[in-house]
This record gives structure tokens, sequence and C-alpha cells, in this order.
């Protein structure tokens, strides 16, 4: 059985890797992560703005679309944002009539926060008004290559665990 050259791998990977003499910044792949989430974020503002919306308000909102009932600390972990931030969001989106919030079955120290229709029809009409963002971003890439990318993504993010 042959064995892979892993010299042959590692110089290869050389230009990835800040600590080695050939790296490119471009080529460091958290670096185009890092700006595209920075066009991302402001490009959907500046869409959610017009929708008189914020960032997370439409996290949580697509969050509670997909998943159902959830409690505070699941969304948190999902929106990948701070319990105080989604805490203070939840309450104000209870206060505008998108979500209600409920104790526990079974533990009244949880709050359940489930999404009420007016908060399904809010995030249905906000994503008519964003799709434009998605539509462009991924102009000319076919689905199988956005799959690749998601595989490739969490593979990355699974690998930080270690």
């Amino acid at each position: 059985m042959n064995e892979p050259d892993m010299s042959r791998d590692n110089k290869t990977l050389s230009k990835f890797k800040p600590a080695n003499e050939d790296f490119e910044f471009r080529q460091f792949p958290f670096y185009w992560v890092m700006r595209l989430s920075n066009r991302y974020t402001h490009k959907m503002e500046v869409a959610l703005k017009k929708v008189n919306m914020n960032i997370t308000v439409w996290r949580v909102g697509m969050i509670l679309r997909e998943h159902g009932d959830l409690s505070i600390t699941e969304i948190t972990t999902h929106a990948v944002s701070r319990l105080p931030t989604i805490t203070k969001t939840v309450y104000k989106m209870q206060e505008r009539g998108l979500v209600e919030i409920n104790p526990h079955k079974e533990d009244g120290r949880v709050s359940i926060v489930n999404i009420t229709q007016e908060g399904i029809d809010t995030i249905e009409s906000v994503i008519a008004n964003t799709t434009r963002v998605f539509d462009t971003a991924f102009e000319d890439i076919p689905a199988e290559q956005l799959h690749q990318l998601n595989e490739t993504l969490q593979k990355i993010f699974l690998n930080m665990d270690h």
C-alpha cells in the first residue's frame, strides 16, 4: 500500500499557514471568510434597514421559522451571538408581536420562544425584499459548488472543536 507523500502536501499547504515563510495572506481561507462575512452583514444591514429590521432580529426570525420552538440559549447558539443580545432582541420581538415567550413545560427556568404568524409573515416579507443579496452573491455558482462549500466550511468548523 502506498503512503501519501505528506511532505509534498505540507509544502502545498504552506502558503495557507501564517507561520510559514511562503504564506500569502490572500490565500488564507479565514481572510476570505471574514471579508465575506463582513460584506454580507453590511449588504443585509442596508437591505434590512429599508424594511425596518436589524440583522439580529432577522437571524432570530429565520432560525425560529426553520426550527420552530427553541430556548433562548438554543437561538443564541444558532445565531452565533451573545446571550444578552439575543435575550434583549427576543423581548423586543415579543413587544412587536413577532414571537411569544413561554416557560418550558418541564423546567420553568428556561424560556421557550416561538414565532407568531405575524412573525412568519414579517420574515417572509423581508425575504422577498432581501433576495437580491442572495441572488447577487451566488450568481453563476452552481448548486453543487454551494453544497461543496457548505461541506468544507462545516468540516473546518468541526475541526475547530479539536
